[in-house]
């Protein structure tokens, strides 16, 4: 990190041609609109206007600080911005003023950070990528450990330079429960899981997983993954990250007839899927054996159309105390649509709350921006947030009532993945 004139410029020519930017600073006071400007990327304002094409500016320096105890009660949320075709961010909001508390580093199309279940952890994890020549050259691949409250950099572990990249999906990367081995999506285009010992700070494995995707964790040294024809595998593997078994089991889905979005929430012991036409597909890893739990319904007929699941991103949440399932929920009728996304892709339009042990709806509310990304806080008094990957903003609202409380974000920005800080 470098406070002189000509180190800040050098980061401002960086900036405009896709360069990392400084890997991990943490911001305080900069809340609204002027927070959101100025933070940019860690830059500060001689870099932003040299980005701009604006007039120079006096160099100001990079602040970088400890990040206070969450207050009780209060909404905190990461952001990962757009990762097409650029080095992207993890920014962490503050959701009740709209104010910036930090900003890390991804790397290169990284899809999101991969955090802890448990929030009282120390760290938060990266599985980045980056070339030697910034858009091209020599291809590093990482699982990257970073100090929760400080954001700076603990400890890199190189893997196979393997990850996909390419589509914001929350599930390309998971953790175990007990925070000791990092899960990565590996594709080339044969599709394998990678699995990382956080614990001792080596790479663990490559596991074979031809024709599944998405990776989870499924208790004590155990992943699954789903697979293109409605199964699932499950693997096994040693303290060292070794795999020692597999198991494939039967279809759980009709992979043909209604497959399921990839990116499924995890409640407890039970991991949550959503189908295209709505029915919900559930997953209890509890046990020596993955067991499927009965299925059901969040499908609505309307007219000619049907309320279904919108876009497979993000489309699920859950307030695990509460045992309330959101959906991002729009109307369809099924058809295909060929010059453009299949129903099953399209943003929602409204969420639908439901009651996850009667399975009976609780309310539903219409939001201002098409819904590609959904996730509730965890708190007493949750929020509901949505975004979509054309948006610049994330809108919140009261879960209980849907009524809107806010908008944050910035204009530098595409918003993805959404992450809330229990």
């Amino acid at each position: 990190m470098t406070s002189t004139h000509e180190g800040l410029a050098a980061t401002a020519r960086s900036a405009k041609i896709g360069i990392k930017s400084l890997r991990a600073t943490a911001r305080v006071g900069l809340t609204g609109a002027l927070g959101a400007l100025c933070a940019f990327a860690a830059i500060p304002a001689l870099a932003q206007s040299e980005a701009h094409g604006g007039m120079h500016q006096a160099a100001k320096p990079i602040v970088s600080t400890t990040l206070p105890e969450k207050p009780a009660g209060a909404h905190w949320i990461w952001v990962t911005d757009l990762p097409h075709g650029e080095y992207n961010r993890a920014l962490l909001y503050d959701a009740d003023t709209g104010g910036r508390l930090a900003t890390l580093d991804l790397g290169f199309e990284s899809p999101k950070l991969i955090i802890p279940s448990n929030p009282k952890s120390e760290r938060l994890y990266i599985g980045s990528v980056y070339y030697s020549r910034a858009m091209h050259g020599d291809r590093t691949d990482l699982v990257e450990i970073y100090d929760r409250k400080t954001m700076s950099l603990v400890k890199e572990i190189p893997i196979p330079p393997k990850q996909i990249r390419g589509w914001p999906d929350p599930t390309l990367s998971n953790i175990s429960e007990d925070e000791g081995y990092v899960y990565t999506q590996f594709f080339t285009p044969a599709s394998s899981v990678g699995i990382t010992n956080v614990k001792a700070g080596v790479f663990g494995s490559e596991v074979q997983t031809s024709g599944c995707a998405h990776v989870f964790g499924a208790g004590d040294h155990r992943l699954f993954t789903l697979c293109g024809d409605g199964s699932l595998l499950a693997i096994r593997y040693d303290e060292a990250g070794k795999e020692v078994s597999r198991k494939r089991y039967p279809a759980f889905f009709d992979a043909g007839k209604d497959p399921i979005h990839g990116s499924g929430f995890r409640s407890g012991n039970v991991w949550y899927f959503a189908s295209h036409r709505g029915e919900i597909h559930s997953v209890d890893v509890s046990g020596d054996e993955l067991k499927f739990l009965p299925t059901w319904s969040v499908a609505e007929v309307e007219g000619d159309k049907t309320w279904t699941p919108g876009a497979f991103r993000q489309s699920v949440a859950i307030h695990r105390q509460k045992g309330i399932l959101y959906l991002a929920m729009r109307l369809s009728d099924f058809t295909p649509k060929g010059a453009g996304p299949d129903f099953q892709a399209l943003d929602g339009t409204e969420v639908w709350s439901f009651d996850m042990k009667t399975h009976k709806r609780l309310g539903r509310f219409k939001t201002e921006l098409p819904i590609a990304y959904l996730a509730v806080s965890q708190d007493d008094k949750p929020l509901v947030y949505a975004t979509n990957m054309w948006n610049k903003k994330v809108d919140s609202y009261d879960a209980a009532t849907g009524t809107k409380v806010r908008e944050f974000g910035t204009y530098l920005t595409f918003m993805q993945t959404l992450q809330p800080v229990d």
